[in-house]
């Protein structure tokens, strides 16, 4: 005869398996799913193209097929020109070094096929072999040459800057290039001589350990004397260049950008361009720098490294928090009223590539979509609230920004379990008259750089329809795993009457988020290349706002200390809800009851509740998986301390 109990505990064991380790999994990796995605007006949107490697941008052949750009970007796969074919087919048209990635741009113009790397602007023609059309482009530090427009007969490109804010730093070295040995002696070059003033900066070194100081537009460790002349050069960085089709009489557009990424030709002929603002990271950090929406005036200078558009450095605002206010370090500026943005977007938006309105149903042909990567921070500085992740449309005449495409929970889709928008990169409109968004795919921030989830990068089809919108699927699904859980905990803990006082419960409570921040400093942080404080830090924010993470890569005592006095007070609190909840005297039981309770809890904050009240926690914390595991830990320790202060108080004479 089967012993009931016997075999009830083994089902439970199972069961509480199945769930700690199952529903976290749901967490793992990008769904696809374009009815999580909010469209303003009548429109569909589907995937058409996936498993791409970080892709930054796609185009079409005269013979209508897809061109996409995949960077390659570090973990994301191979950086290559890739083709759709009609059946579906993929080309591989070009691949590229990875010396010379990323790719950052693709284009078709007068049969012949262009694509960008890091230094370099490619022209594939008739025979199908890449040649290079111009080289040397410094392109090999934090950002590279970007997109490339065309206008009489003449190839423009844009070219980012080495570093944030002409000073090579620690940063440089957590993006990687600094520490490869062919790469320190990269600096930033101007297009025109510069005067340098007495200034330099001090900063960690992290390639010989100690203190060095670094001097603007100077190698690594480099210090050069006040009034030093920094000779400019044609091919410089931060900056618009153009040049004949077959890559000669290379001249400069215009200067004096950080980053200058997209580039089309609007309806009356000239070009627009996209900027981002600098970052709060580095030697000379700057904080709250908006991205730009330019009209290209051919010659002028435009304010780097000594403006943020057209404000100073000097003003307050880009003060970081408990950092120092930024100096100019040019001791003369080529004006000191550079050109004014049509528009600018909120700090760490990362404007990136965009397109002009074909008209029709989409509007006026003076609208450019304009996509919004999204922030990078806490590495790059510190926001409110996640930014960007959308496709915004800009009225290039009055500058008026109104939203167009975004996930309906703002932020990343993945880190609300949704499949939509990730980090979308470029905004193309096909021969079909749709408009095509190119979607970067998924990563996290950690002291190595960014760390990209392989082949996760997709391509957008979006078009007009009669139809009315759809219900999102990722919505409804958050939705009812919330109902599950909650449902499965309130089973499990069911009884006749209560096994815990609320004190004891809070004593399992507290002991279960202790045991949820050690695994979260000292497991979780090591895993993800995390700083071990970073998780405090974030949930510090829930207090102190966005200067909790301010300079997240260096410890910070109050932040710290905040952070665990929010995750103390978490466990306290899931401690009396448990502590109301069990009725049950049964230790499986409890146990089961209270990591059902902490992946509920998980699940409702995770998609529901932080995106709408502290969106920093859900979108800059632990990411879903490993929150989601490391509250099924601090509910099963809970359920285990609760299970054992139960028994005790059964066990004890009345």
């Amino acid at each position: 005869m089967v012993d009931r109990r016997f075999l009830g505990r083994w089902l439970t064991l199972v069961v509480f398996g199945l769930i700690v380790v199952g529903v976290p999994a749901l967490a793992v990796g990008r769904a696809i799913n374009g009815s999580d995605i909010s469209v303003a007006g009548a429109f569909t949107v589907d995937a058409v193209a996936t498993d791409l490697a970080a892709p930054t941008m796609v185009a079409f052949d005269d013979a209508g097929r897809m061109l996409i750009a995949e960077s390659g970007y570090d973990g994301a796969g191979p950086a290559r020109l890739t083709r759709v074919e009609v059946d579906g087919s993929r080309t591989t048209l070009a691949e590229v070094e990875p010396d010379d990635a990323p790719i950052t741009a693709v284009a078709n113009h007068d049969g012949g096929v262009y694509y960008v790397t890091a230094t370099t602007v490619w022209r594939i023609g008739a025979d199908g072999v890449p040649a290079p059309v111009i080289s040397g482009l410094p392109g090999q530090g934090d950002h590279q040459a970007n997109q490339v427009v065309f206008v009489d007969e003449r190839i423009y490109v844009a070219v980012g800057t080495v570093t944030n804010s002409a000073v090579v730093g620690p940063d440089n070295a957590i993006f990687g290039w600094l520490k490869m040995p062919d790469r320190r002696g990269v600096h930033d070059v101007p297009c025109a001589d510069v005067v340098i003033r007495d200034v330099s900066f001090e900063s960690e070194d992290p390639l010989a350990g100690g203190r060095v100081r670094t001097s603007p537009y100077s190698a690594f460790g480099t210090v050069v004397p006040a009034g030093s002349v920094i000779p400019g050069d044609v091919r410089c960085n931060g900056a618009i260049l153009s040049a004949a089709l077959d890559g000669s009489d290379l001249r400069v557009e215009a200067w004096g950008l950080r980053n200058p990424y997209g580039l089309e030709v609007g309806p009356d002929g000239a070009i627009y361009f996209t900027m981002h603002g600098g970052d709060a990271r580095g030697s000379r950090p700057i904080e709250n720098a908006p991205d730009c929406f330019y009209r290209l005036e051919a010659g002028a200078w435009y304010g780097w490294p000594d403006f943020v558009c057209d404000a100073p450095v000097t003003d307050p605002s880009f003060r970081p928090p408990n950092g120092v206010q930024p100096a100019f370090v040019l001791a003369e500026h080529p004006t000191e009223t550079p050109p004014a943005p049509i528009t600018i977007f909120n700090p760490h938006a990362a404007a990136s590539g965009f397109a002009f309105s074909p008209g029709g149903a989409w509007g006026d042909p003076t609208d450019a979509f304009v996509a919004l990567f999204g922030d990078v921070t806490p590495v790059t500085g510190t926001v409110d609230r996640p930014q960007g992740v959308a496709v915004v449309r800009v009225d290039s005449v009055s500058g008026a920004v109104s939203p167009f495409m975004t996930n309906v929970i703002p932020g990343e889709a993945s880190k609300h379990l949704l499949g939509g928008l990730e980090h979308p990169s470029d905004v193309t409109f096909g021969p079909d008259g749709a408009m095509y968004v190119t979607d970067w795919g998924t990563f996290i921030g950690t002291l190595e750089g960014l760390k990209l989830e392989p082949r996760s990068g997709v391509v957008w089809r979006v078009v007009p329809t009669d139809a009315a919108a759809g219900f999102s699927f990722g919505l409804i699904q958050n939705v009812g795993l919330v109902f599950v859980l909650t449902s499965l905990a309130v089973l499990a803990a069911a009884g006749h009457r209560r096994v815990l006082t609320l004190a004891r419960g809070v004593v399992a409570g507290m002991a279960g988020a202790l045991a949820m921040g050690i695994f979260a400093m000292f497991a979780v942080a090591p895993i993800l290349d995390l700083p071990w404080f970073s998780t405090p830090r974030v949930l510090a924010t829930v207090v102190l706002g966005r200067s909790a993470v301010s300079d997240i890569v260096h410890f910070e005592f109050v932040s710290f200390v905040v952070g665990l006095g929010v995750l103390i007070a978490l466990g306290a609190a899931l401690g009396v809800a448990f502590s109301l909840l069990v009725r049950v005297p049964n230790p499986l039981r409890i146990v089961l009851a209270g990591a059902l309770l902490g992946l509920a809890v998980w699940s409702a904050a995770q998609w529901l509740v932080l995106p709408a009240v502290f969106p920093l926690v859900s979108d800059k914390g632990l990411p879903p998986f490993w929150l989601a595991t490391s509250l099924a830990l601090l509910g099963s320790v809970m359920g285990v301390v609760g299970a054992l202060v139960a028994r005790r108080a059964h066990q004890s004479p009345s």
